[in-house]
């Protein structure tokens, strides 16, 4: 604290400032002020020649600048430096504070005591002890003390006590031989160890735990701590304690090398000693490296110990169900009209234990836009092209490579339309021929030789668009300048044909499932866009909101009408977003796919619900531009594949307490995969945290995992951090 420092300046002045004009002055209000810049006011100043002692008595006052020192009495050793302050003694200086029932204080030294102390640190620390020593520069040692941020220092909500401490006013304080307290109940009565930071968010520290119960774990406690390595890395470990299972810990390191070159290493690990003694648990590492502009190496590398690790020790419905846990290393080089990528891609496959996973060791691809093709001006040009080297240990695997090439001439008619007409083609090769398929360990297996197979395509057709468009001035209604209303149709056809189309291996559908193809589409989208009113000499933000499309096509090759369907995002307010599409076979006459997704956002309540509904063939070819009006031609499925209900809501009942529900039902079972229920208490000086998640036991693992929880965020102590890592399809992170 800068409180003791300031005031080594102020009474140092004093002592600087030679005698006072008398030895002794008479009662009532004096004020003296010294040519050290000081300003003594108190009932009585007088000064004891024999002693070269200076003695202020009554309403003391001594100031220096913005540094103001208050007390009954004051006494202050010409000869040694010493100064006593004794009686409501109260130091000033900026926003932090000192009292005490006494200061013993050395201006030379800058060394003192306070005896039983207090110390208001801004914004919110409180620090108090039988003795606090300071021993440095805002640096003191606290003898049976006690720490919190809460405004009742009689008996407050939550405080650290402890036997000794240091504490560093502009950075940490940490000690021994602790206890946490709620009010005058010691809740945990002792532990060896404590930290927490000061004035700063980053620093080292422990953060608060989270308590609950499983149904499969039994009570569980997580005990994280942060440390705060540099300014450029930091680590948050974790012990964690399972009743059922056993004792593991986490881990997450994080670190920046440069600006352009950062990263995170971090994972999980319990050994099982209550269940057959397993060692289980997931690791995760994480790198971004800018190399230079437009070139950038990435890996993120992800493994589990087991396939139901996730769904037993993670926490969220997203993680619990994950399918992979993948890795990736990557390196891209973009260009102005290029993009050239290569990649190791492996993944763990979490649904079965067969190894069936296929992996990409290693990828190579090229992206080129649509650019102008050298000495012919209005012919543009596109090329797409890779080469893949497939490994597994159950399946067929090989080498494939790829060359999409395609020209294209947009032809505008008079300005009012663009009819652009396209031709390419496509070489596929293969160094693996499908002699079979067969059903081994329960998994479909294609049967190979080493025969190579070329699988050649020829792709035209023509894309036609226009436009209408009308803008209406708003004058500033709802914050809008102006609104633009156009109407966009579209028509696509393509023609696909080619040879040996069949005995190719399936390693990746949108490249090998390519079928034959005579395709019509259409489809007409109306936007709705608006520019904000803007202050003079900045610019305006142009918004979308609203856009609806509604498409349907023809199959010429099947002879078969495409379904209709229509796509609408609505973002126009902040109080409501939707985004829904919908696919209806027009042949069977029934829906088969929808999802809607739609948040409300009012004042004190947020809500939003989501659906997903499908029953389509999961294959699309890739010439389809909107997935949703394909139809194969196969029969409506009656059981969809996939029926799901997700909704959430959060209603602020007062200031101090929010409620939160949110839950995930799956029709098809008719069963509530997930529900959560849980309510936020804030405080002046603290958070509580409570959660209940109720999991249906077919998700869980055939038995019960209802889980209850529970967390306490202290104002000022760092914030409730669970430190359980996981991958899913975007990989593991610090939750």
């Amino acid at each position: 604290m800068r409180g003791l420092s300031a005031a080594t300046l102020l009474l140092a002045g004093a002592l600087l400032a030679g005698p006072l004009p008398s030895a002794a002055l008479a009662p009532g209000p004096v004020t003296v002020r010294t040519n050290g810049d000081v300003t003594i006011l108190a009932d009585r100043i007088e000064e004891v020649a024999s002693d070269n002692l200076l003695v202020a008595t009554g309403n003391v006052e001594v100031s220096r600048g913005t540094a103001r020192l208050l007390a009954d009495r004051v006494e202050l050793n010409r000869d040694t430096g010493d100064v006593v302050a004794q009686g409501r003694v109260i130091f000033y200086d900026g926003d932090d504070q000192l009292t005490g029932e006494r200061i013993e204080y050395n201006v030379r030294t800058g060394t003192g005591v306070i005896y039983r102390g207090r110390i208001l640190v801004a914004p919110a620390y409180r620090i108090a002890g039988e003795r606090l020593e300071r021993v440095g520069e805002s640096v003191y040692h606290v003898r049976r003390g006690i720490f919190t941020t809460c405004e009742d220092d009689g008996s407050p909500a939550w405080s650290f006590r402890f036997g000794s401490a240091t504490a560093d006013l502009e950075d940490l304080i940490y000690g021994t031989n602790a206890s946490f307290w709620a009010k005058g109940v010691p809740l945990i009565p002792f532990f060896p160890f404590f930290a927490a930071a000061i004035r700063r968010e980053r620093q080292t520290g422990l953060l608060p735990p989270v308590f609950g119960t499983s149904g499969r774990r039994g009570f569980f406690a997580e005990m994280p701590f942060f440390w705060a390595i540099s300014d450029s890395q930091d680590a948050t470990l974790g012990l964690d304690f399972f009743e059922r299972r056993g004792v593991g810990g986490s881990a997450e390191y994080r670190y920046i090398l440069s600006e352009g070159q950062r990263g995170t290493l971090g994972g999980f690990w319990v050994h099982e000693s209550m269940q057959h003694g397993d060692d289980r648990g997931w690791g995760r590492l994480s790198h971004d490296w800018q190399i230079a502009p437009g070139f950038q190496f990435r890996a993120d590398l992800n493994g589990v110990s087991d396939d139901g690790v996730l769904r037993l020790y993670e926490d969220s419905l997203q993680r619990r169900a994950a399918q992979r846990a993948e890795s990736n290393v990557s390196l891209t080089r973009t260009l102005q009209d290029w993009n050239v990528v290569g990649r190791v891609f492996v993944y763990q496959d979490l649904t079965t234990p067969d190894p069936v996973e296929l992996q990409r060791l290693p990828e190579l691809s090229v992206q080129g836009v649509r650019q102008p093709f050298p000495g012919l001006p209005g012919l543009l040009y596109q090329v797409d092209a890779s080469a893949v080297h497939f490994y597994r240990e159950l399946g067929s695997d090989g080498t494939r490579a790829d060359l999409r090439p395609r020209l294209s001439r947009p032809i505008p008619l008079a300005g009012y339309a663009t009819v652009t007409p396209f031709a390419g083609g496509r070489v596929t090769a293969y160094d693996r021929t499908v002699r079979s398929i067969g059903i081994t360990h329960d998994v479909l297996v294609e049967h190979t030789d080493d025969t190579a197979r070329v699988r050649q395509l020829a792709e035209f057709g023509a894309d036609f668009e226009t436009r209408a468009a009308r803008v209406y001035a708003l004058g500033g209604a709802a914050g809008l300048d102006a609104l633009l209303h156009s109407i966009e149709p579209r028509v696509h056809y393509i023609r696909v044909v080619g040879k040996n189309f069949y005995s190719l291996p399936i390693w990746d559908e949108h490249v090998d499932r390519v079928p034959e193809g005579n395709w019509l589409e259409y489809s007409v989208t109306n936007r709705l866009r608006g520019r904000t009113v803007s202050p003079e000499g900045t610019e305006p933000e142009r918004l979308e909101l609203t856009r609806f499309t509604l498409a349907h096509a023809y199959d010429l090759e099947g002879r078969r009408w495409g379904n209709l369907a229509g796509d609408l995002t609505v973002q126009a307010t902040k109080v409501l977003r939707l985004r829904g599409d919908v696919s209806y076979n027009v042949e069977h006459g029934t829906f088969v796919a929808g999802t809607t997704d739609m948040a409300v956002t009012l004042p004190v309540v947020t809500a939003t619900v989501g659906t997903r509904f499908d029953r389509r063939v999961p294959f699309v070819p890739d010439w389809v531009e909107i997935p949703g009006t394909y139809n194969p031609g196969l029969a409506v499925l009656d059981r969809p594949n996939v029926n799901f209900l997700e909704g959430s809501l959060s209603v602020e009942v007062s200031k101090n307490l929010v409620l939160r529900v949110r839950t995930n039902y799956d029709a098809r079972t008719d069963t509530f995969v997930e529900s959560r229920f849980g309510a936020d208490f804030k405080l002046q000086c603290w958070a509580l945290l409570v959660e209940y998640v109720n999991r249906s036991p077919e998700f869980a693992g055939k038995t019960a995992d209802n889980e209850f929880r529970f967390s306490l965020n202290l104002l000022g102590v760092g914030g409730v951090l669970s430190t359980r890592l996981g991958a899913s399809d975007s990989g593991a992170r610090l939750k």
